[in-house]
């Protein structure tokens, strides 16, 4: 397991170096060629002009702290028809991590039925530090007033582990932005189970010791597939604002915490049913480069089940933003609208998973009452 890690860990960090370094590399290469010979194109020629450092702050989470960059594989101007391009993201927080704990300390129906102690309880953990890399398509219409994307990525969460792949579509013409992603996990869900026969107290008001009860645990884990569709516009003479909506939806979100003899029909089968609070829901809000450099986006995040969120971003951008509110321009009709943006960065959701975990003790008819 940890050299998986330290592969998983030292790809990841690989690829994302490759992404910077490849625009570089490409850039003195033409330079010797004399092949870029580019005025004011529109098209940013920089690496660092698609590399943002952010931090997030959203109601009743940690922050999130993050380094992305996107960068074409291949040399691209005003001229090129299409691009390919990678993707890569490392970030502080990779999504949430619903918990479920379950307790049961009950005697069989052969022992009188009592139920000694129950409790339940769900609570929300932030995900640690995930990477992503990906690697996409974009190819222009004829009159550059469109294009088709394709997209797929995969993602690795490097303290728990976790796993997903997903593929998406986009689509944009003129302002309008419309995209799709798939996420899917990697690995089945994760499930151990355990049982050991041990003398214990009962719990007060009886106090009294007991001998051979059976004390079991089990544990699952769940990566959440699923899906969002998003709808995202620019504005022709502030282009330096961009409003979006997203609509989210998780599968295997929902479950239950069995006891460890559910199966047995002296047994009262007690069970703990899970429903998780974050399963379907959307984002709505704005982006706006305030400067070339600093741009602030303020969202909103509304599970259909669970009380919504806001959320505030700050990003800095090592290079320039074209367009900003202030210092950059509002406008351009020097090129169509959607080929300013075949180097935007693709939108995507955070993952979602799951724990399950039960502490059953059961007491059988030698128990001493």
């Amino acid at each position: 397991m940890y050299r998986k890690t330290k592969f998983n860990i030292r790809l990841l960090l690989c690829v994302t170096a490759c992404t910077m370094c490849w625009p570089i590399a490409l850039a003195e290469s033409a330079d010797k060629d004399n092949a870029l010979q580019v005025v004011d194109t529109g098209v940013h020629q920089s690496w660092d002009d698609r590399t943002d450092i952010s931090a997030e702050f959203q109601t009743n989470h940690k922050p999130i702290y993050g380094i992305e960059t996107l960068q074409p594989i291949k040399y691209y101007d005003n001229n090129s028809k299409s691009v390919v391009f990678i993707q890569g993201k490392v970030s502080s927080r990779g999504g949430v991590n619903q918990i479920a704990n379950g307790y049961a300390n009950h005697a069989t129906r052969n022992a009188g039925g009592i139920g000694y102690g129950y409790d339940f309880n769900q609570s929300t953990q932030s995900i640690s530090t995930t990477g992503s890399i990906g690697l996409g398509y974009r190819r222009l219409s004829k009159g550059e007033h469109s294009y088709v994307g394709i997209n797929t990525f995969y993602d690795y969460a490097f303290k728990e582990h976790y796993k997903r792949t997903s593929l998406g579509v986009e689509y944009v013409t003129g302002e309008n932005e419309i995209y799709a992603n798939f996420y899917k996990p990697l690995g089945h869900t994760t499930s151990s189970h355990s049982s050991t026969w041990r003398d214990e107290m009962i719990p007060a008001p009886y106090n009294t010791l007991d001998t051979e009860v059976l004390v079991g645990e089990s544990h699952e884990k769940r990566i959440a597939s699923g899906y969002d569709i998003g709808y995202g516009r620019t504005f022709k003479n502030a282009r330096y604002l961009r409003a979006y909506i997203d609509r989210y939806h998780w599968n295997h979100m929902n479950g239950e915490i069995r006891d460890i003899e559910w199966f047995s029909d002296d047994i009262d089968n007690i069970a703990f049913p899970v429903n998780g609070t974050y399963n379907n829901g959307f984002k709505m809000g704005v982006n706006v480069n305030v400067s070339p450099h600093i741009s602030v986006g303020l969202g909103y995040d509304k599970p259909f089940d669970h009380s919504g969120e806001f959320y505030v971003q700050t990003m800095y951008t090592l290079g320039k933003s074209k367009f900003a509110l202030f210092g950059g321009k509002h406008s351009d009709d020097s090129m169509t609208t959607a080929r300013s943006k075949m180097l935007d960065k693709i939108e995507r959701q955070d993952m979602q998973t799951l724990n399950l975990n039960g502490d059953f003790h059961v007491h059988y008819p030698h128990d001493h009452l």
